[in-house]
């Protein structure tokens, strides 16, 4: 048994019980005695009664330091901890469950299904609650949510939300949910506050947001030693194979509407795995192959179908079912096709085979214009071009326009046009960087540099929507080499592609009323290998697109986040959304330079389909987070680091919780007992003070 102090700051205020034997010091009466003879027989008489006065005056003093004394314990809150303290009339409590209801938590383990194991505990700390006790449930889906944002007094209300829960198709984010559940109990004035985190300990799920940052503003470091944490985890088998990512990329050439569907798939687990790859399009199986992979390898399966371009179509990869179904299957999405038509400027004299030569091959490579159709001119013919006929604009290592052409490029640029230049011999640094050519303003040049062996390009961090489904890992899904560049002397735009140790090779911004892009290195075999690279046909589609502001209309989201899918132009009809589970849903609808609709907190994994009058505008497809996948546990010294300020205790979900959990508790608050005690001793100083007839 221990006797803590909560408010020992009040523990100085005991020193005023001092008070009362000061005040007697000081008004004692100092006097000379002066016998007198007529006197001397009363003195013996008098002493007995002196003798009374003296020991009651003492009793006050002591009753007078006792009251102060007890009235400045009580202020301070002396508590008793341990068996003792834990007995009947404990200090109340106020506790933080937080439990995992992210798409890991639905595998089975030795003890069951891992969800139901974590329900239990949960209901076995419900069962801890007394009359009085608080209860907060904090739900460490992606993202976390409080299910009980002002707490109950009731433990029924926590065992119904218990019961109410059930795992999603979410991702973890075990740090957020500790940290929203630390913020609900750093408001409680309850003496005991308890966190129970409860769940498989995803290690993935911890990395998202640190659940202990002595820089939270939200609980500051002192809240967070005043938290005791207790942390339930249930095991499931960490051995997974999943659909790690998909992407659909257009096939030119032979039969039209041919795509190229691929897929990684990862295996997560201690052993080599076999298994069928199967590719749905519109509900029906069109392809499969197999994959094998060692433990921890991954690979990627291509598949070839055709499919209508006129139409909307949508599909999947799919895994034979294993321990965690969530990502067995992946999903994605193809729009009907659309012509373009793209202006590409050459010099003057240029060879047959240059980079306007190559730039065309890519943008059309049967010459049937299936979805774009180029239309190539000289530079000094720029400006005789009809305004608003070519959404893009691609100058082919031009290097210098006269003057009619940069106006006639800038007020294209200013009308919301595109523009993407290339740079190779032509380019002259000086013009370029005197900022006369429209869009030059993106980057700085320095003079070229040289790299006769190549060096090969790289994805940059700021690649998003332009390089999806084209990069694999770290490494584009085709290996490209740069023999010769410029090196950028700064940036204002964001990079899309890099040289690693020289900078961007391709920068994407703003520019005038419209967007741009520069490809620092010619399409021209001297300078890349971007010629004869089977890479520059999708990035050339991506890059022309994004330019002319041509939005796909597939939107792509997360379990659990936004879904956002993009309109060429508002729809004229009522906007619809069929989910996948068949139920119909209405979204937030966006106007503006950049139309589409919103769909928030979607939970399920699948093709959305948006509609207007019955016509379907644009689809958006929503996947399991694939950090999800990764089923492997946190250690126990991985999770005591993290939660290092919670002096956290691990509890094993199959043991008394009673046993281990009440014992720690600050049982029972003496506070009122002193109080009781301070105002008996008053009574009795009010009776010892009265005067009395002797």
């Amino acid at each position: 048994m221990n006797l803590t102090f909560l408010n020992s700051a009040f523990l100085f205020a005991a020193l005023a019980a001092l008070l009362p034997l000061v005040i007697h010091l000081i008004s004692r009466r100092r006097v000379r005695t002066i016998d007198f003879s007529s006197l001397q027989f009363l003195k013996e008489l008098e002493r007995k009664k002196i003798r009374r006065v003296r020991i009651r005056q003492i009793l006050l003093l002591i009753v007078r330091s006792l009251i102060i004394l007890a009235a400045a314990l009580a202020l301070a809150r002396p508590t008793l901890t341990g068996p003792l303290g834990a007995g009947a009339g404990h200090a109340r409590t106020s506790i933080g469950v937080v439990v995992d209801v992210s798409a890991s938590m639905s595998r089975e383990g030795e003890r069951g299904r891992l969800f139901e194991q974590a329900v239990a505990a949960g209901r076995k700390v419900a069962g801890l609650l007394d009359d009085g006790d608080q209860a907060f449930l904090v739900t460490a889906g992606d993202p976390p949510r409080s299910v009980i944002p002002g707490g109950t007094l009731s433990g029924e209300t926590l065992l119904r939300a218990l019961d109410g829960l059930a795992p999603g198709a979410s991702g973890t984010d075990y740090g957020g949910a500790v940290a929203l559940a630390t913020e609900l109990l750093a408001g409680a004035r309850d003496l005991n506050r308890e966190l129970f985190i409860i769940g498989d300990l995803q290690r993935t799920g911890w990395l998202k947001e640190d659940p202990a940052s002595p820089n939270d503003a939200r609980t500051g470091q002192g809240a967070l030693s005043a938290i005791r944490a207790y942390v339930l985890p249930v095991v499931g088998p960490s051995s997974n194979l999943g659909v790690s990512s998909v992407s659909v990329l257009r096939r030119y050439g032979g039969t039209a509407g041919l795509y190229s569907v691929s897929a990684e798939i990862s295996n997560r687990g201690r052993r080599p795995v076999e298994a069928p790859v199967k590719l749905f399009v519109d509900g029906t199986q069109v392809g499969q192959t197999g994959v094998a992979l060692e433990a921890g390898e991954s690979a990627a399966v291509r598949f070839s179908t055709a499919v209508d371009e006129s139409e909307w179509h949508w599909g999947w990869v799919e895994l034979p079912a294993d321990g965690f179904g969530a990502d067995d299957r992946r999903y994605f999405a193809i729009a009907p096709a659309r012509r373009m038509e793209v202006l590409i400027v050459r010099p003057p004299g240029a060879a047959t085979r240059d980079d306007a030569y190559y730039i065309g091959a890519a943008l059309d490579p049967t010459g049937a214009g299936e979805r774009f159709r180029p239309v190539e001119v000289e530079a000094a013919r720029l400006a005789a071009q009809e305004r608003g006929r070519f959404p893009v604009v691609i100058l082919a290592d031009v290097g210098r326009l006269n003057a009619s052409g940069e106006k006639w490029l800038e007020r294209h640029l200013g009308d919301g046009g595109g523009v993407l230049v290339v740079l190779g011999n032509r380019t002259d640094v000086r013009y370029w960087n005197a900022g006369t050519l429209p869009c030059s303003e993106l980057v700085a040049l320095r003079e070229p540099y040289d790299r006769p062996d190549g060096i090969r390009i790289a994805p940059a961090a700021g690649g998003g929507p332009l390089l999806e489904g084209l990069v694999f890992g770290e490494r584009l899904i085709d290996d490209v080499v740069v023999k010769r560049g410029f090196a950028p002397a700064s940036v204002r735009g964001g990079s899309v592609l890099e040289v690693p140790g020289l900078g961007p090779v391709l920068v994407v911004g703003r520019s005038g009323g419209g967007e741009a892009a520069v490809l620092l290195t010619g399409v021209d075999s001297s300078w890349s290998s971007l010629p004869r690279s089977g890479f520059i046909v999708p990035l050339l589609d991506r890059v022309v697109r994004r330019l002319a502001g041509v939005s796909e209309r597939v939107g792509r989201g997360g379990v659990g986040g936004d879904l956002f899918v993009p309109f060429d132009a508002p729809p004229d009809g009522r906007v619809e959304v069929l989910l996948p589970s068949g139920n119909v849903a209405l979204p937030e609808l966006r106007a503006g330079a950049r139309p589409g609709a919103f769909l928030r907190d979607v939970a399920e994994p699948g093709v959305y389909r948006f509609t207007s009058d019955g016509e379907v505008v644009a689809l958006g497809v929503v996947n399991v987070d694939t950090l999800e996948s990764d089923l492997a546990p946190a250690s126990r010294a991985e999770v005591e680091k993290w939660l290092a300020p919670y002096a956290p205790r691990f509890v094993d979900v199959g043991s008394d919780l009673a046993e281990d959990i009440l014992e720690a508790r600050y049982g029972r608050e003496l506070w009122r007992v002193l109080l009781y005690g301070a105002l008996g001793l008053l009574a009795l100083e009010m009776y010892l003070a009265r005067p009395r007839v002797e």
